[in-house]
């Protein structure tokens, strides 16, 4: 549970840099800042997705809420236009919030309670929202104006003409079309009166868009206000993209109630901690359409679901947590995705379009499967669902791909990639030119073909078939990644080779999947002593530096516009993912000692207060600053941070590792 009380409440400032998020299983959500102003573009009530889990439109902007009180109003709300509040008094009325594990609001003026909470339908484009009044006799009604939005959730809108006959009222329920190409928005409630008045609100401010160097300001617009005079007990309106035939909402939260309550019982558990993070990984699983399964997105509150990191942060959403089913159903969508014999990067935000310039992604897929195998031993499913594709993989890697990706015949390792396409997760070019330049044979890359080859060859031979030639080829790649990659004189490996054969000696951490993938390419002291350089250089309490700080090219913070961001994104910036494959590593090369284990508990312990205290409660951020004191920035909920806490908590930290049945 995460609460936040009037002591930060009454500091806007501050409240507003504590976001929550509300999700619905098929990519749309509802979020805002502590306080429900908005500070981002993606913020809203009703962000839909029209084709999950992509194609967002933000539908519902914000509630502009008031209650009068023996004939005196009172804001419970607070807009911000131009960086003006215009209407001041609104966030200092609340009392209270907590997030336990849908977000309740406690707004007390004088001797009135107002308890407000808000809730999705999973599966539907449809958020609840319900008061709850506490009057002590008093006199009260409350007044509820929706301010709705009806663009990309990418975007910015501006005053325009809205259609003629856009609003149908009806009873207890309205209908709104403002615009041609728009989707149709339904609004129905239990109680009150709608009455019709169309304004335009103009210059909404968002104040991180501007730190972004992002346009900072939005207009939108209401169409009326519901009314409740003499308001006692509860009232409840909900917002959706479909028309809502029975309208609940007592019913419709405790359905979503005891559907988390599951999530947090799918392992058997006392553990807060554990629970926390089952709840953050949920959020991140979520239906695609064009494939009828399931997948992940990568993060809120704008990525889509991309291969990479899909197939890195799946076994931490569903195999630590029991979920199987998906794990199949996001295996199966990938592996029939397939295509020039590679995994896509991305699907796009529109269509059914996918990029496949990545050379990482198909190789975490073999890494995925093994995993799947760990814990479910279902030989069946892949041979049945997922060979085919990982044949396809191999043998386009062997032979040689889009994007020159090959092997390289002499010594067995993959190169990939040109000045013109960089294909590892660093991958960031400004103005055509590559910022982390990574194209040759880069070193992770190289770990995880071994580790491919190794995997497939594992299951080849379960199902009867010959893999000498593979094993041949596996041998040769190990032989041939420490002679390319061991830097004797810095006791690391050099991130990548360049076309020239020049090796690239950048301290960065892509080095420690070396140590910390499933089939050993090093000897136990040469895994200790990259560990440990990786811990001295760039380890921080929210994950690794992605480049030491003693390089005359490390960036220490992640701020600015667009441009000043990707400049610094592998330059230097904390990521949090990393610090899975990082515990692992340490306490592998430390037999897993009861020091090493103690450490790795307390390098658990800055996630958890970053749930609890930091931007988005309940989620972990997508990067954090490099030097203190560290920021967190990018998405403020991202798939991969989330599920390698969970997995190396699970795994390395309580014990619970599986093994792989031959």
């Amino acid at each position: 549970m995460n609460k936040i009380g009037r002591d930060l409440q009454a500091d806007m400032a501050r409240a507003t840099q504590k976001e929550w998020l509300v999700t619905n299983g098929i990519g749309g959500f509802a979020s805002s800042t502590v306080p429900c102003i908005n500070t981002r573009r993606y913020h809203g009530i009703l962000v839909a997705s029209q084709r999950p889990p992509i194609e967002r439109v933000s539908m519902v902007s914000r509630l502009e809420e008031s209650v009068t009180i023996d004939g005196r109003q009172y804001s419970l709300s607070t807009s911000v236009h131009k960086n003006k509040i215009t209407t001041p008094d609104g966030y200092a009325h609340l009392e209270r919030f907590e997030r336990n594990p849908l977000p309740v609001w406690y707004y007390q003026i004088r001797d009135v309670l107002i308890i407000k909470s808000l809730s999705m339908v999973y599966g539907q484009n449809t958020t609840v929202v319900t008061y709850k009044l506490l009057a002590n006799g008093n006199d009260v009604s409350l007044k509820i104006t929706p301010h709705y939005l009806f663009r990309d959730f990418h975007g910015n809108q501006k005053e325009t003409a809205i259609s003629n006959n856009s609003l149908k009222a009806g009873e207890r329920q309205l209908t709104l079309k403002p615009f041609s190409d728009a989707p149709e928005l339904y609004m129905r409630w239990d109680r009150g009166t709608f009455k019709e008045k169309l304004q335009w609100h103009k210059d909404v401010y968002l104040a991180v868009e501007d730190e972004r160097g992002l346009p900072e300001l939005d207009d939108d617009f209401s169409c009326g206000s519901l009314e409740i005079p003499s308001f006692t007990g509860s009232v409840s309106v909900a917002f959706s993209d479909q028309p809502i035939a029975s309208f609940n909402p007592i019913d419709l939260r405790k359905r979503e109630e005891q559907r988390l309550e599951n999530i947090t019982n799918s392992i058997e558990s006392e553990d807060q901690v554990l629970k926390e993070l089952l709840l953050a990984a949920d959020q991140f699983i979520v239906e695609r359409k064009s494939t009828g399964g399931k997948t992940i997105l990568a993060g809120y509150p704008w990525f889509s679901d991309w291969g990479r990191d899909t197939l890195i942060a799946l076994p931490g959403l569903t195999l630590v947590t029991n979920r199987f089913d998906d794990a199949k159903s996001i295996l199966k969508t990938f592996a029939s995705s397939v295509k020039h014999g590679l995994i896509p990067n991305c699907f796009a935000d529109v269509g059914n379009e996918a990029a496949y310039n990545s050379v990482d992604a198909s190789l975490w897929f073999f890494i995925a499967v093994y995993k799947f195998l760990e814990y479910t031993d279902d030989y069946s499913f892949v041979k049945e669902e997922l060979l085919p594709a990982m044949t396809q993989i191999i043998e386009a890697f062997q032979k040689g791909t889009i994007y020159e990706i090959m092997m390289d015949p002499q010594d067995g390792l993959i190169s990939a990639g040109n000045e013109e396409m960089q294909l590892t997760w660093m991958d960031v070019k400004i103005d055509g030119k590559a910022i982390t330049p990574r194209n040759g044979k880069a070193v992770e890359i190289n770990a995880l073909w071994y580790n491919a080859l190794r995997i497939y060859s594992l299951i080849q031979e379960k199902f009867g078939n010959s893999s000498n030639e593979l094993k041949k080829l596996a041998i040769k790649v190990k032989a041939s990644f420490k002679k390319t990659f061991w830097n004797e004189d810095k006791h690391c490996l050099y991130d990548y080779i360049k076309s020239d054969g020049t090796p690239d000696d950048s301290f960065r951490p892509n080095q420690i999947y070396a140590v910390y993938l499933p089939f050993e390419l090093l000897d136990s002291d040469e895994e200790k002593q990259i560990t440990d350089a990786v811990f001295a250089k760039l380890y921080t309490s929210y994950g690794l530096r992605s480049l030491a700080p003693d390089d005359p090219d490390y960036e220490p913070y992640y701020q600015g516009n667009r441009v000043a961001r990707d400049t610094c994104y592998h330059q230097g910036t904390v990521w949090s993912f990393l610090i899975g494959p990082f515990i692992s590593s340490y306490l592998k090369v430390n037999n897993n000692s009861v020091e090493a284990q103690l450490r790795a508990s307390i390098m658990i312990e800055p996630f958890i207060n970053h749930m609890h205290n930091a931007e988005c409660l309940g989620s972990i951020s997508e990067v954090f600053d490099g030097d203190m004191p560290p920021k967190p920035a990018g998405c403020f909920a991202q798939a991969w941070s989330v599920a390698e806490v969970l997995r190396c908590y699970v795994e390395d930290i309580k014990g619970q590792k599986p093994t792989l049945m031959l």
